[in-house]
């Protein structure tokens, strides 16, 4: 069975016992995956479980129950099939706009700068170049939650030192990360947020702010960036009058 809507991409909604040959048993129900295709066998999909959670020791897999689903990649671990060539995505739009920091990587009064296509506050720190460009991406998509907020647990599975974490919302307004998703944030020294949410003001934005995490807002387009393998460049353009910046993503060749 299948359903679903969107693009390219596919996962499984699936029912599955793993059973071990040195005794005991595993069962997940309502388990999702990324999928390299549009479908796949019951075999390969024990695989695909088994590679996904590290399970030492198997002794065989079961599939009682099998969904695709055609949706965007969430980034299933040891799931990803490899893609040719380079690929370049362009992630602004009229809407996006940068916070820049007024905590320990800068200092300065609260501002943000407008993207493409307005003018905004120039106030708070503009980190160096080098600070912004060609940076490894957590993407964390929220697509089809109830509350697609990213908070500590959202965050958890990730190395996020150094990376630039997407959240991807699918929706223009409402928040997009917890306080206490920002102080995660700090604590494993992330290199700047972005997102497709509109919220650059609030609670969340001014502890960014404070925390020296640059943040970017209203991006368009995530859903042309795979799970995994991208890198980040937010190229910011200089002039007080009109300030903007240029995001896009880049796939490694290796992906």
């Amino acid at each position: 069975m299948s359903t679903g809507t969107g693009g390219g991409q596919w996962r499984v909604d699936f029912d599955a016992e793993v059973v071990f040959s040195n005794g005991g048993a595993l069962q997940t129900q309502g388990f999702r995956l990324d999928i390299p295709g549009d479908d796949i066998t019951d075999g390969a999909l024990g695989e695909l479980l088994v590679r996904h959670l590290g399970l030492l020791m198997v002794g065989s897999t079961r599939i009682t129950r099998k969904e695709l689903l055609q949706e965007p990649h969430k980034g299933s671990r040891n799931t990803a099939a490899a893609a040719a060539g380079r690929r370049t995505a362009e992630l602004t739009g009229p809407a996006t706009r940068a916070g820049w920091p007024t905590g320990p990587a800068g200092t300065g009064d609260a501002g943000d700068a407008a993207g493409t296509g307005g003018a905004g506050d120039a106030g708070g720190v503009v980190p160096e170049l080098a600070a912004l460009v060609d940076l490894p991406v957590v993407l964390v998509r929220l697509l089809g939650s109830a509350h697609p907020v990213a908070d500590r647990l959202a965050l958890a599975p990730f190395t996020l030192t150094g990376h630039a974490v997407l959240v991807q919302t699918g929706r223009a307004g409402g928040p997009y990360l917890t306080e206490d998703a920002v102080a995660l944030l700090a604590e494993q020294g992330a290199a700047l947020v972005a997102t497709d949410s509109l919220e650059h003001t609030g609670p969340a934005a001014e502890a960014l702010a404070a925390a020296g995490l640059p943040a970017v807002t209203g991006l368009t387009g995530l859903e042309a960036l795979p799970a995994t393998g991208v890198r980040l460049h937010a190229v910011p353009f200089p002039g007080r009058d009109t300030p903007s910046i240029r995001v896009y993503g880049v796939t490694d060749d290796q992906h």
